[in-house]
């Protein structure tokens, strides 16, 4: 009996290696792709074949490593969801445009999940760094950034309003972290509403239309 339990140990090992070299050659050829400008980081997050790559480290990393300021897609075209347009302008408390600024966000799928398999990875910083959902780019001269994705939910069992996170990472000493939130959420009423407020979050409405929602957010530095 434990010949079969090793052997069979030594079979899922030997599997899960193999998968992982196929992975490493799957992000080196994208890093190589990316480098040469063949393909773009909105083809490879919005192709369903590699989404099983979306919550490693060295493909995130990628990702993050060849942002720029570029309207770009987070999700595939057959992600359930309404699909919906996010767009962006941050700016010093003085007014002055903040540039090539690192934004990462990411966000819950429409069940309120941030992985295939529930609504947390690993507790918070797992969400954080393992979110399916997820995407890197800049802010461009004036300050902006816009990208494509979906209505996020409120996690499931929760009053928690649906939300996207927003890092900003302006250099080594200076960045923000924030909630962008939407007005017709029904959760997002009350006290849980004027602690978003309190907590300086950022709420918009759908300022495009019924099929084609967009929602501008302008975003203020704490410094």
């Amino acid at each position: 009996m434990i010949f079969k339990l090793i052997f069979i140990l030594a079979l899922f090992l030997f599997a899960q290696n193999i998968i992982a070299q196929d992975n490493d050659q799957k992000i080196s050829s994208l890093d190589q792709q990316l480098s040469s400008g063949k393909i773009s980081i909105s083809k490879i997050l919005g192709d369903p074949a590699y989404m099983n790559l979306h919550s490693l480290t060295p493909f995130r990393q990628m990702i993050k490593k060849y942002a720029k300021a570029e309207t770009i897609t987070i999700v595939t075209p057959g992600e359930s969801g309404q699909k919906i347009l996010i767009r962006g302008t941050i700016n010093t408390p003085n007014g002055r445009p903040v540039s090539n600024a690192l934004v990462y966000v990411y966000q819950t799928s429409d069940k309120g999940w941030y992985s295939d398999t529930g609504a947390h990875v690993l507790m918070m910083e797992g969400d954080r760094r393992h979110a399916r959902l997820f995407g890197y780019l800049k802010t461009d001269a004036n300050g902006n950034f816009s990208f494509n994705t979906i209505m996020p939910k409120g996690y499931p069992r929760s009053d928690l309003p649906a939300h996207i996170h927003l890092e900003l990472t302006i250099d080594e000493d200076s960045g923000l972290g924030t909630e962008l939130l939407f007005e017709e959420d029904p959760r997002l009423v009350g006290p849980i509403r004027e602690n978003a407020i309190r907590d300086r979050y950022y709420i918009s409405k759908n300022t495009g239309t019924a099929d084609n929602p967009l929602y501008v957010y302008r975003i203020t530095t704490r410094n």
